[in-house]
């Protein structure tokens, strides 16, 4: 893709915004889908969609990365129970990972504001996490080896009467679809 056509691809490509995550099997079945996930075009680790693959990390809530963390997601389908599980795991930086949250960032809404829309919150975290990109890096994104992904709200935890979830998790993860091995801050890739 050329220099300059990549950002604008970036936010095409993030218009379309991917189901949730969550944090372990015990909280799948009490949780609907809690956040939607944009721009991610890295292919989510798959063997056999029906077995359980090997993974590696601690399970937790997508909501409770935080900046500098690195993380797997695992997914298959319970067949017992007819339906994808999806994992998000920590893990430290220096083992082999798919991703690195760097920046979170409070959609501005006050409580009982309604959910702005997909597109609105899309473009709104598109342009958030591009801005953020390279100060942790500390490469120009249309640079470097890395690409962007966001974990936003969707309607339903925006207008969640107890959870009005408002923030966006931006990520990245290598362009290539390889495994990270280190932390991407600071490495100007």
């Amino acid at each position: 893709m050329s220099l300059s056509t990549r950002p604008l691809a970036v936010l095409l490509a993030s218009l379309v915004v991917l189901g949730a995550c969550t944090s372990s099997p015990d909280e799948l079945a009490e949780s609907p889908n809690a956040e939607s996930e944009g721009n991610d075009t890295a292919e989510v680790e798959e063997l056999d969609e029906t077995v359980e693959p090997e993974w590696a990390g601690a399970p937790l809530n997508p909501f409770d990365l935080r900046k500098g963390q690195c993380f797997n997601e695992v997914s298959w389908i319970d067949v017992v129970q007819d339906r994808r599980i999806e994992i998000t795991a920590a893990i430290d930086c220096d083992q082999p990972h798919d991703k690195e949250m760097y920046h979170e960032i409070e959609f501005p809404a006050p409580n009982g504001a309604p959910f702005p829309g997909e597109t609105k919150m899309t473009e709104w975290s598109t342009e958030r996490c591009f801005d953020a990109f390279e100060d942790f890096v500390g490469e120009e994104y249309v640079l470097s080896a890395y690409e962007i992904g966001f974990l936003q709200p969707t309607q339903e935890t925006f207008e969640h009467p107890v959870g009005r979830h408002r923030r966006v998790t931006c990520y990245l993860y290598d362009d290539a679809g390889d495994k990270l091995t280190e932390s991407a801050f600071l490495t100007a890739r």
